[in-house]
Formats: C-alpha cells, structure tokens, sequence
C-alpha cells in the first residue's frame, strides 16, 4: 500500500473502517489515491476471478478496456458499476490481451476509473472522506463520462505525476 493512502486512512479517521476493508477494496482505492500512475493489472484479474466482470466482454472505447460491474461493486460504502482501464507497459497488452487491447491513434494513457450511478457531488463527498481535497476536482467527471455513467472517479498518470495546485 502507498504511504501515502495508509496516511491518508489514519488522518481521516478511517483505521477502523479500513480494517473492514477487503483486499480488492484496499486495491482499488491504492491505485483511485493516484498517489502514483495506477496499475489496473491485479484489480481487473480480481473482478474476472470474481466474475464482476467478464474479459470477453470488453465494451472498449478508444483503446480504454470497460466493463459493466455485473451486480456492482461497493467500495468503501461508493457503489460502483463500471471500470475502465488502459495500461501504457505493451509486455503487459502482450500479456493480458483479454485486459488490454490497443487501438490506432493517441494512447489515452495510464488510467482506471469507475464508474457510478451516485451523483457527482456524492462522488465527490466520498471522495473527499477517502483522499482529501488535493485531487477531487481533476478525480470526478459527472458530463462526458466514459459509460454514460451519472459520475465517474479517475486516476490518470498524468494527474499522477502532476501535482494540483
């Protein structure tokens, strides 16, 4: 785990609550703290173990692997219904085409977000109880999300590697 997310969990008060947590719970809100690129390998293997989602399945948009969450997902008490990915290493296309594919044009980068039925100022409020103010307003998308979803929360290499003001 990031020290920065196991930081972040003791400052806002949640060490008890994250006890709770279940390991692809603790996964995905590592990779959603974007304190780093996120690496979407280990959640998406989970999801399909689980079968929440189904590789084959890939809904795909200009070269993002989505899934529907069959039957949801909660995260930390965000239901949660759709994923979306890319990862930029092509050993790990290579590895894992039922994850990855790569389409012509621009690669979208580094990237996992999930989707939500909640509004954006829900998103936005468990946002802000899970990781603090310093990314929200680049984390959550309500217009113009990538499954059409009500709002959708992201981690990017780019908001990774570049500090908010």
């Amino acid at each position: 785990m990031h020290a920065g997310f196991t930081t972040l969990l003791l400052a806002v008060g949640l060490p008890s609550a994250s006890l709770a947590l279940s390991p692809l719970e603790r996964m995905i809100l590592e990779e959603l703290s974007c304190d780093a690129p996120p690496q979407s390998l280990a959640i998406l293997t989970e999801l399909a173990e689980a079968e929440k989602i189904i590789p084959e399945v890939n809904i795909g948009y200009d070269s993002l692997s989505c899934w529907k969450l069959q039957g949801g997902l909660t995260v930390a008490g965000m239901p949660f219904v759709s994923i979306c990915a890319y990862e930029e290493d092509p050993a790990l296309h290579k590895a894992h085409p039922e994850f990855y594919y790569r389409g012509p044009g621009t690669s979208p980068g580094q990237h996992l977000s999930l989707g939500t039925s909640e509004t954006a100022e829900r998103l936005s409020d468990w946002y802000l109880a899970t990781f603090g103010p310093e990314k929200v307003s680049y984390a959550i998308k309500s217009e113009w999300t990538l499954l059409e979803d009500a709002s959708e929360v992201t981690c990017s290499g780019f908001l990774a590697d570049h500090p908010v003001d």
